[in-house]
């Protein structure tokens, strides 16, 4: 109860825009934060591009919040920047389907048929590495951040909540799914 009541009175000042009072409630909210976005990998998105999505969702939270509706603030946030994630992803498949579509129209001029090798196989490329990312658990695409240089272990060890060893093990995991996905290729 005291929780929710420190919450009604930072959403409040919040609305009267208030930009210490949004400091300290989406600090409360941060652990909800880094749950729900660690699971997915948006191309060019690190860290700061993440909380920075999530603290204007909870600005946007705090100004359409009734606090008489019966339902939690947390709750509200939680869902409302679970929404927003998925759009994000929405927009980012959606970009990589207007590539999809310009390479058909690129493949339907009979002049532009000189394809790069090279280009076919870092298509090639990619679409295997997708495949591969796809039979990776949470954990382990987390790890694969850690292994590729996207993420430093101490912080994936803190977004997670898991031990240094822990995460020294799904780095090993991903990299023995990833010989025995190109053996079988």
């Amino acid at each position: 109860m005291e929780s929710a009541k420190r919450d009604a009175n930072l959403i409040q000042a919040v609305v009267e825009n208030d930009s210490e009072a949004l400091d300290v409630l989406f600090k409360a909210y941060l652990p909800m934060v880094y749950r729900t976005f660690t699971p997915y990998y948006i191309r060019l998105f690190d860290e700061d591009d993440w909380l920075q999505e999530a603290r204007i969702v909870c600005y946007e939270t705090c100004q359409c919040y009734d606090q008489n509706c019966g339902k939690s603030f947390g709750g509200f946030y939680k869902l409302r920047f679970h929404h927003h994630v998925l759009n994000l992803i929405r927009k980012e498949l959606a970009q990589k389907r207007r590539i999809d579509q310009q390479s058909l129209l690129f493949d339907c001029c009979p002049e532009c048929n000189a394809l790069a090798e090279d280009t076919v196989a870092y298509y090639q490329s990619t679409v295997e590495m997708r495949a591969y990312l796809e039979t990776l658990s949470a954990l382990e695409l987390v790890a694969f951040r850690v292994l590729t240089g996207q993420l430093a272990v101490e912080q994936a060890c803190r977004q997670l909540d898991c031990t240094f060893e822990q995460m020294k093990r799904a780095q090993s995991r991903c990299q023995t799914k990833l010989k025995r996905f190109y053996t079988k290729q």
